[in-house]
């Protein structure tokens, strides 16, 4: 999972989950925070997801 940082303007990795769901913690409140993810197999890295928006 990645979060986008928009000082520098890149997706830097927020979490790694083998499984379908995750916890983030420690996130940034009281700003909106984008996020996607990049599924990846034994074939390597897909395509990026939508990107949600959220405020925490």
């Amino acid at each position: 999972m990645q979060r986008f940082d928009a000082v520098n303007q890149m997706w830097p990795n927020v979490a790694t989950a083998i499984e379908t769901e995750t916890l983030l913690v420690n996130q940034p409140v009281e700003e909106t925070l984008q996020y996607r993810v990049i599924p990846v197999n034994k074939t390597g890295a897909g395509t990026a997801s939508d990107v949600v928006r959220v405020v925490l």
